[in-house]
């Protein structure tokens, strides 16, 4: 079968190269899964770029496809079969350990083992059976496969809102008696909050409408240099889109969605007084908030790192119901040769590459 793996000396091609490699068996305990289509995330972009992967890894974790061989004791078990079209997380967590029972299954051992066998930049993957148990969904009727691809990525940007709402319930005690759902705390209407985005890549843009969902009333404003993106946060509910913030732009919660040093000295100045700042990206360099800052500011410096199961089956319900509007993010569109050209294409101006494998 043909897929993309990385190759440190194929820099024309965005260090991907086309290599014919063995398809997945078929096993007692395990799924064929014909890819059809992959969106590329930021972070297989940064691997590439910075090496952070062996020569001949197959990257690619933004999967949908169809089910193209199954063992049936597997189907029999978990109700798949030979022709559904599914998506799937990459990382399985145990769901055993310390990390799991506290709800942070993203530092569980095994999540951060599991993978796909290979990556999804390729014709065809193999899925075991904790994938088939646990990550796998079966795509909705109607949806298309570029929708579906967004799952985990939107899954991501609600674990990252959930952070900040039980932060706020924690930090302000007459918000205890908010109502508590499976979702999350809801903080009432009557809370204003402050919120910036900054960088409106593809996660910028689904953070914002995560954002809205769970703070209705909150004033959401993006930051980014592209004026498409500044143009399609408006579109998609952002209150303001901006290119440069102004001394006086003060912000309760800030979202740092660019992987970029700069960002992480722009979000101490523009945080408020006992502002929460999210950290959903790493920088090329090791770069340090203002100990002072946090410290007279009392600020409240977060990360949070892909997402639990419960994220992922919200995510998949919620892009359903179109309430969280991914059609517009696929600026460029791809196959399997072309796909290293079409990456730097799209990093200098666009949003978000999907790779078609039908």
């Amino acid at each position: 079968m043909k897929a993309l793996a990385y190759n440190p000396n194929s820099e024309k091609t965005s260090f991907l190269e086309l290599i014919e490699t063995n398809k997945p068996e078929l096993k007692a305990n395990n799924a064929i899964v014909k890819v059809t289509g992959v969106g590329i995330c930021g972070s297989d972009l940064l691997k590439l770029n910075r090496a952070l992967v062996k020569p001949g890894t197959i990257l690619g974790h933004e999967m949908v496809g169809i089910i193209d061989e199954i063992a049936p004791e597997m189907s029999q078990q978990y109700g798949f079969k030979q022709g559904d079209r599914i998506l799937s997380s990459h990382h399985v967590p145990c769901l055993e350990c310390d990390y799991c029972l506290r709800g942070k299954e993203s530092l569980c051992t095994k999540f951060k083992t599991t993978n796909f066998n290979p990556g999804a930049f390729c014709e065809y993957l193999e899925l075991s059976e904790d994938h088939l148990k646990h990550t796998v969904q079966k795509i909705p009727g109607g949806m298309t496969d570029e929708v579906a691809s967004f799952t985990e990525p939107v899954a991501c940007c609600i674990k990252a809102v959930r952070h900040c709402e039980h932060m706020m319930v924690v930090a302000r005690p007459y918000l205890q008696s908010a109502s508590l759902t499976h979702h999350g705390p809801k903080v009432p209407d009557a809370i204003q909050t402050k919120v910036l985005v900054i960088g409106l890549g593809s996660i910028g843009l689904i953070m914002g409408q995560v954002i809205r969902h769970d703070f209705p009333n909150s004033q959401i404003t993006g930051l980014d240099l592209q004026e498409t993106r500044l143009k399609l946060a408006l579109e998609l509910g952002f209150d303001q889109s901006l290119s440069a913030l102004q001394t006086d732009n003060i912000f309760n919660i800030i979202f740092l969605c660019a992987g970029a040093n700069a960002t992480v000295d722009l979000a101490s100045k523009h945080a408020a007084n006992g502002a929460i700042i999210v950290v959903f990206s790493s920088t090329p360099d090791e770069t340090h908030f203002s100990n002072n800052d946090i410290y007279y500011k009392e600020l409240t410096v977060m990360s949070s790192y892909s997402p639990n199961l419960e994220n992922l089956k919200e995510s998949l319900e919620l892009l359903s119901k179109g309430e969280i509007k991914v059609d517009k993010l696929i600026s460029h569109r791809s196959n399997l040769s072309e796909l290293g050209a079409n990456i730097r294409d799209c990093s200098s101006k666009g949003i978000k590459t999907y790779l078609d494998i039908q």
